[in-house]
């Protein structure tokens, strides 16, 4: 007697693989509609940066401020601005200890010791100590003389008895301002920067073509550059060099690039670093998220000033995100603010259980390396490239989320903190 035709095991496996092939079809079919939909219902504030600043610090400064290692071990670092013309913003700001002389011409980029709206130009101009012997049509030299002279006699003036009260004439720092004949230039750039200069008010644009674009509520600037330049030297037989306002001029980019200078930008730095973060297995022990709780926003905050809790834009600058479930070490998510320095970085890679008792961190001794000659002058070994990425990744943790200017480490919270970990207001 022949089986049902039901009962036949080939009939059942054409049926499964029928129901299987749909099944395939639908999911597939899910997928798509749920990836073309989807993104637009999504609370848009996700996506959208957290500021213009952090816009600006991600898309404008990171690319164009360089980062090496000096000559003789590299334990110091160099830091330079890459300056475009009519791109990179620039202030030329006199202070009360500090002046600036300049061609009539140039004058008009001066804002001046307790001038108002500050002025901000996108020409390529630099300061520099005023050179004597050059004969030009404007000497700088003779007129920065003669300005520290009368500065000086009005201070003297002011304070008739100096001598009497042990005081110390001050000598006034007088640069000179010039223009570069040339589109790129390079400028000294502070130490380990990890907040720049941010104007939102009272500034004013001088001959920049940003003043007929629509601008974003704050700028990031470059306040009294001077011109980045090196000595060449010969260590043994190393050819090295260091930081000389006297030296050579840099070239071009390519230039300050290339061995023996080795420059590489922030954003490169930074987007190792992310890798580096990711290959070391940081995210196993810490977490990169403030959540809405209470015990979050004061540790990595304070009582007094609140860290605001992650949100999802905080992230949109990352090509990977570790916001964790396990913390076995302490959240990251404010690093930058709560730990910006960055010889307690170095210690604490180097011996974890030294810089932070009772730590069950391995040593990183591995983002070191070894100095024979003995020229770091540090305990610990020379900082090589993971270092300095994984670091320079770290402090843009917290940093980037609002402007300097209304830091919530500084009680001014325009995201309102307590109003979201309160339940008043939604991230």
């Amino acid at each position: 007697m022949t089986p049902p035709l039901h009962n036949n095991f080939f009939y059942r496996l054409e049926k499964s693989a029928v129901i299987t092939f749909i099944g395939v079809i639908l999911l597939f079919s899910c997928a798509v509609v749920v990836t073309l939909i989807a993104p637009s219902l999504v609370d848009p504030s996700w996506t959208l940066p957290a500021s213009s600043y952090q816009v600006q610090m991600y898309e404008v400064v990171d690319p164009n401020i360089y980062i090496s290692g000096s000559q003789s071990g590299g334990a110091d670092l160099q830091f330079a601005y890459h300056l475009k013309n009519n791109e990179s913003l620039l202030s030329f700001e006199e202070t009360e200890f500090s002046r600036i002389v300049a061609p009539p011409d140039l004058e008009k980029y001066i804002t001046h010791q307790g001038e108002r709206p500050l002025k901000l130009t996108s020409r390529l101009l630099m300061l520099r100590k005023p050179i004597k012997g050059v004969q030009t049509s404007f000497n700088a030299y003779e007129m920065a003389e003669a300005l520290r002279q009368k500065l000086q006699e009005d201070w003297e003036e002011k304070n008739p008895q100096w001598k009497e009260q042990g005081l110390t004439k001050f000598d006034y720092a007088i640069s000179e301002l010039y223009a570069l004949d040339a589109q790129e230039g390079f400028a000294v750039a502070p130490p380990d920067v990890i907040l720049e200069n941010w104007i939102s008010s009272d500034f004013v644009f001088v001959d920049t073509k940003l003043q007929d674009k629509e601008l974003p509520p704050g700028v990031v600037y470059i306040s009294n550059p001077k011109e980045y330049r090196i000595a060449r030297f010969s260590n043994g037989n190393t050819l090295e060099w260091k930081y000389d306002p006297n030296g050579e001029i840099i070239s071009s980019i390519e230039a300050l690039k290339s061995h023996p200078l080795g420059f590489r930008s922030r954003a490169e730095l930074i987007s190792l670093g992310e890798k580096v973060f990711a290959a070391e297995g940081c995210w196993y022990c810490h977490t990169d998220q403030t959540r809405t709780l209470v015990q979050d926003v004061v540790a990595n905050g304070s009582e007094s000033y609140p860290a605001p809790p992650s949100s999802a834009n905080e992230y949109i600058y990352q090509k990977i995100t570790f916001p964790g479930t396990r913390r076995i070490g302490p959240d990251l998510s404010r690093v930058g603010v709560k730990r910006p320095s960055r010889d307690w970085h170095k210690a604490h890679f180097w011996s974890p259980k030294t810089a932070s008792e009772g730590s069950i961190m391995p040593a990183f001794q591995h983002f070191f390396d070894y100095d024979p000659r003995g020229t770091a002058h540090s305990p610990t070994g020379v900082p090589n490239l993971s270092f300095e990425a994984i670091f320079q990744y770290l402090m843009t943790k917290g940093t980037r989320i609002t402007p300097p200017t209304e830091a919530w480490w500084l009680g001014k919270d325009p995201l309102n903190t307590m109003d979201i970990i309160e339940g008043r207001k939604e991230i």
